[in-house]
């Protein structure tokens, strides 16, 4: 009687100790799932896009204006990309899924200098796809430059070459801040159109980036960081963004959006004024990015 009492006491106990263990490696798991809960790491993502190498390699290009020969104002931090380049100041081949995406860039200069910009892309073959001049008329810090709806869209597996240039003297365009880069645009799959139908705008963010869209990636974060002022993994982020690109005066969680002017309108060329550029939302850009295929 007695040896069947400590048998069946050590079947329970046997119970007891795999009961326990199944239960802890379930909460394992699950401690290990959770930290996805608590939102995408913003710069550690986007800090990504400035390590290590591309496929296609580096391409010309100059993030950051303010040669000698710039005639504008001595400012503490020039014109700047927002965009990634290598220890080497390399810049990169962007990629974007939008027909017409939007560019981001410091600029230094107070709207009282009275300054007036141009942004130009050319193809591959030199010809201009879309060119613009417009006043520098709001604060100055960090921009962003959204194309016109009537702007030619970018074409699938093309690159193209930007020119974002601060005109200093209209006299003598040699003197001007300039910087510039390239952009090509690629085909979105469908697993990732599926993706930006049900993602939350902090989700956008991640899933961006993890497809290596640079230009998506910097709209989305500050679009999410437009709704969410004080979100402190937003506000460290974009902090972190602009340390990244060298700025020694980091800006607010603020910026500005130029919606550049219709295409149609007087070339660059002329001495035609053209009309202050609006403001638009940057909740409506990024609509119109989620929407495209």
């Amino acid at each position: 009687m007695m040896s069947r009492i400590r048998f069946k006491k050590q079947i329970i106990s046997y119970f007891c100790i795999t009961v326990l263990a199944i239960t802890s490696t379930t909460l394992l798991i699950t401690n290990l799932s959770t930290p996805a809960e608590a939102g995408p790491d913003f710069f550690g993502r986007i800090q990504r896009f400035f390590v290590g190498s591309r496929p296609q390699g580096v391409a010309s290009g100059r993030p950051r204006g303010g040669a000698r020969r710039d005639r504008c104002p001595n400012v503490s931090d020039p014109l700047i990309a927002i965009v990634p380049f290598d220890k080497d100041n390399n810049l990169f081949v962007e990629k974007t899924i939008s027909d017409r995406p939007t560019f981001w860039f410091y600029v230094p200069y107070l709207p009282t200098a009275r300054r007036k910009a141009e942004f130009v892309i050319v193809d591959e073959n030199e010809e201009d796809v879309y060119a613009a001049t417009f006043p520098l008329s709001q604060q100055s810090g960090i921009v962003s430059l959204q194309l016109p709806e009537t702007a030619p869209a970018l074409k699938e597996g093309k690159k193209y070459q930007w020119v974002f240039s601060v005109i200093c003297n209209p006299l003598n365009r040699s003197g001007d801040a300039t910087v510039n880069g390239w952009i090509e645009k690629v085909p979105s799959s469908e697993s990732l159109s599926a993706k930006l139908k049900t993602a939350s705008p902090e989700q956008l963010v991640a899933i961006y980036a993890d497809e290596g869209l640079w230009n998506e990636s910097i709209t989305s974060l500050a679009s999410f960081g437009k709704a969410n002022t004080q979100n402190e993994n937003f506000r460290s982020s974009w902090a972190a963004l602009q340390k990244q690109i060298g700025l020694t005066e980091i800006s607010s969680s603020d910026w500005v959006t130029y919606a550049l002017p219709d295409p149609n309108q007087p070339s660059r060329n002329t001495s035609q004024s053209q009309p202050l550029p609006s403001l638009i939302p940057l909740e409506a850009i990024l609509d119109g990015l989620k929407d495209e295929p």
